[in-house]
């Protein structure tokens, strides 16, 4: 029973965890347990639109181009706080994680030290139906930490002769006798975090717990997986991939729209190649230009900053080809290919949106669900084992009732010695008596 529910609590306890890191990203997108809702990127989007079919009526004024501009700047002000939540949620998360390391240490430290409690009476321990003198009360604060620790991760229990436990996590023993192991967290520079064993170096490696669930999820890229520190999960890095790759989409498409103006043909500009010129609208502020573009840095290019409002008119021609109404059908209704890394979509960057709020919404509701399932089993397996090893209140009533008779057959036994002693000393021996 023990093993049974240490198991499956560690399994619970990956789920829960995983659950919850789920649930802060999804918090970090305002619109992420509502896909139609008008904030975050959605709501971003929808102005640039809006914004775009008003200035479509008077392609040629700088207050209807100014309106545009501040579109974009919320966009991109929506993305990089985006980007910068994430962030939050991953410092919040190394930092529980590392708490979670630490209480792991704690909890080691504390079996190695009942281990050295409970063995110290041998002689007791060596009969095992002794049952008025074994050490009850450390057994079973022993047996508590047990269970604390099958939550952080999967571990074997084996009992030992002299009562202590030698215990192993991850396959790797880290109690023996009243010797305890230790972890250590280490993060490096782009966020990711791992675990080691303190004696070797080497990576914890588990099947389950909470601390595996954190490793996963703060280092899970998914299909976009870089390298052997990362995880295949779908979790932070993996949505901060994603957040990306919409910026890079974006900045592509509107610096591929407007043209610029050459006022000696009246036509789009050209280079030596015959390319047309187009207007950099978005960028990272990168004067070298060799930064790419992300949600961390995407913001309004300096020429247009520079240049004003006026700088995205094409052209104050109103006869001119209106690239402004091009801009919103490429927006909002054509479809474009989203490379991240090892995967791609296809369609609009609102289909591109739905697309992620909704696998991130089924990623955290397949936790909560693994999380509740594999919960109500724990359970069971609890109260099965506190019912062969819980206090039974028919036998403990039966025990009081034995207990009781005994007390009074004791007090009775008193009381005739009494009467006995009584007729000894005062009575035997008396003339007349």
């Amino acid at each position: 029973m023990d093993k049974c529910f240490r198991d499956e609590y560690a399994t619970a306890s990956y789920h829960g965890q995983a659950a919850s890191i789920l649930d802060s990203i999804q918090n970090v997108l305002a619109d992420g347990k509502d896909v139609t809702s008008s904030a975050g990127i959605q709501g971003a989007i929808e102005e640039i639109y809006k914004n775009l079919n008003d200035y479509i009526k008077e392609p040629t004024l700088d207050s209807g181009a100014n309106i545009v501009m501040s579109a974009f700047k919320n966009m991109c002000q929506v993305l990089n706080q985006l980007d910068e939540r994430l962030n939050t949620v991953t410092r919040q998360q190394t930092e529980d994680l590392g708490v979670n390391v630490t209480r792991t240490n704690d909890i080691l430290e504390q079996i190695a030290h009942l281990n050295r409690k409970i063995s110290e009476d041998a002689t007791a321990l060596a009969n095992q139906n002794n049952e008025h003198f074994r050490a009850n009360e450390l057994l079973d604060q022993r047996n508590l930490l047990l269970d604390e620790l099958a939550g952080y991760g999967d571990v074997q229990i084996t009992q030992q002769s002299d009562g202590s436990v030698t215990v192993k996590m991850g396959g790797q023993t880290v109690v023996e006798g009243d010797r305890p192991g230790a972890m250590t967290m280490e993060t490096t520079d782009d966020g990711l975090v791992a675990i080691r064993w303190r004696a070797t170096g080497e990576h914890v490696k588990l099947t389950g717990g909470s601390l595996l669930a954190g490793l996963h999820y703060i280092n899970g890229r998914g299909s976009n997986v870089q390298s052997s520190s990362e995880s295949t999960q779908q979790g932070i890095p993996y949505y901060r991939d994603r957040l990306n790759t919409f910026a890079s989409a974006l900045a592509s498409v509107v610096n591929h729209t407007v043209p610029e103006l050459d006022t000696a043909t009246g036509k789009p500009k050209t280079d030596a190649n015959g390319s047309i010129v187009y207007k950099t609208l978005l960028s990272t502020g990168d004067a070298t230009g060799q930064t790419a573009v992300k949600a961390s840095n995407i913001r309004i290019s300096s020429e247009w900053t520079q240049g004003g409002a006026g700088y995205f008119i094409y052209s104050r021609n109103e006869d001119s080809e209106n690239y402004a109404q091009m801009l919103a059908y490429t927006l909002t209704d054509k479809a474009h290919t989203f490379q991240s890394y090892g995967e791609s979509f296809s369609g609009s960057f609102s289909e591109y949106n739905t697309e992620l709020l909704g696998k991130l919404g089924a990623d955290l509701k397949f936790q909560q669900g693994r999380q509740e399932a594999t919960a109500a089993v724990a359970d069971d397996f609890l109260d099965r084992r506190d019912e062969v090893s819980g206090v039974s209140r028919d036998e403990e009533t039966a025990d009081m009732l034995r207990y009781q008779k005994s007390y009074e057959a004791a007090a009775r036994l008193m009381t005739v010695l009494d009467e006995v002693l009584d007729v000894l000393i005062n009575r035997m021996g008396r003339v007349g008596l």
